[in-house]
């Protein structure tokens, strides 16, 4: 009796495991393996590393993931989700102009470039993305394809509305995207992440939109 009292890994003295909320463990895994890709690189990150850096087993991350495929595609979806851009939720006489293109697209792309995890992510999708086709695939079907889609429609009911210049970015609504990709590209190749950086980019942004698509417009032809 005297021996189990004095024992320190009597039941009583071990302390309960604190089992986190799936939602929370997922993050957990997500953030260690960004920081191993960035470190080690993808290919030669194994989910054993990311167990050890996310404190897990590795039975712990097949619980949530089947692979690090399915790792990679999780991480471009928590990290390259562009924010919504909410069409149908335009207050009442609020017109499709460039304003709200600004608002509600274009700053909150610049908002996203500054943020760390994003930049270590886009430098991912641009350096390994090849390696794992089928998973950028789903994540440009289920995000980017119906982000552009809805800013396609945003751009045609300010094109009717008369709020908006027609232009190749009715046919092409990816272009209304184009000088913020080409900012992260210029970040991840030299390395220039710098607020005043974005902000310069994006000013030049705005600018170039008003000039596309604000009212008057210029002739067709």
């Amino acid at each position: 009796m005297r021996q189990a009292l004095d024992d320190p890994a009597t039941p009583a003295d071990v302390p309960a495991r604190h089992r986190l909320p799936a939602d929370t463990r997922i993050h957990q895994i997500l953030d260690a393996a960004l920081e191993a890709f960035a470190t080690d690189g993808y290919a030669a990150t194994r989910i054993d590393d990311i167990a050890r850096r996310a404190g897990l087993s590795k039975g712990g991350i097949y619980t949530h993931f089947k692979s690090k495929e399915d790792i990679f595609e999780a991480l471009l979806t928590r990290a390259l989700t562009p924010k919504p851009v909410e069409v149908p939720a335009l207050a009442p006489g609020r017109a499709v102009d460039v304003e709200l293109l600004i608002e509600r697209v274009i700053d909150r792309l610049y908002e996203d470039l500054g943020d760390g995890a994003t930049r270590l992510t886009l430098r991912l999708l641009f350096s390994d993305g090849a390696r794992v086709k089928e998973h950028v695939a789903r994540w440009r079907e289920a995000v980017l394809a119906p982000y552009l889609a809805t800013i396609e429609a945003l751009v045609r009911k300010g094109v009717v509305e008369g709020t908006l210049c027609r232009s190749v970015v009715v046919q092409q609504p990816w272009l209304l995207l184009a000088p913020a990709i080409f900012s992260a590209l210029w970040q991840l190749a030299l390395e220039e992440a710098t607020p005043a950086f974005l902000a310069t980019h994006r000013l030049a942004h705005i600018a170039l939109l008003r000039e596309l698509l604000a009212p008057p417009c210029r002739p067709a032809g």
